[in-house]
């Protein structure tokens, strides 16, 4: 039943679909969305990928193999303007995987990383976005064990090539004393 919804239609160009599926939602809190889950999903959305424009995979228990089951979806998604992972379990390499799916993705306009482990090189991988993606608005990279060598790294990409952020969060980065 589910699928009759998807199915294309020839006198509706504007089709768009969203994947709102938040861990902290009153319906899901009990039941959040795991790797295996999201391996499911992507394999049944993958033919109407081109009609993704939102994916809010929020407060889930998503880890690097999560990653990589979406990017074999967001790689087909060009019209994404959004993507949601905040507070789930993804490392950098979930982070590498995401970022090289999001160079597809040129209407990105915010990208939620908040909450996770992708540490500085993640960090790193996903910053490179801002050399690319002209409507990237608003990035969030907060909470993620961010060294003091990632936020010059991610300062200077801002600082060199990118005119359209107006939100950046890298709140909580890790800084190490030399003594």
């Amino acid at each position: 039943a589910f699928l009759q919804y998807l199915e294309p239609r020839e006198d509706d160009e504007d089709q768009s679909l969203e994947i709102m599926l938040p861990g902290n939602h009153k319906h899901m809190f009990f039941e959040r969305i795991t790797d295996l889950h999201l391996k499911v999903i992507c394999e049944t959305l993958r033919q109407y990928a081109i009609y993704l424009e939102d994916i809010d995979l929020s407060y889930n228990e998503l880890s690097d193999a999560g990653a990589e089951h979406l990017h074999s979806l967001i790689k087909r998604a060009p019209r994404l303007t959004g993507l949601n992972l905040m507070g789930n379990k993804i490392k950098s390499e979930g982070a590498q995987s995401l970022a090289e799916a999001l160079k597809y993705c040129t209407n990105l306009q915010y990208l939620n990383l908040n909450g996770n482990k992708i540490k500085t090189n993640g960090a790193m991988m996903v910053t490179e976005l801002l050399f690319t993606h002209d409507k990237l608005e608003s990035l969030n990279l907060g909470n993620n064990k961010i060294d003091h060598d990632g936020v010059i790294g991610i300062l200077s990409v801002l600082n060199s090539s990118n005119q359209t952020l107006v939100e950046l969060n890298i709140d909580n980065p890790v800084y190490k004393t030399i003594c």
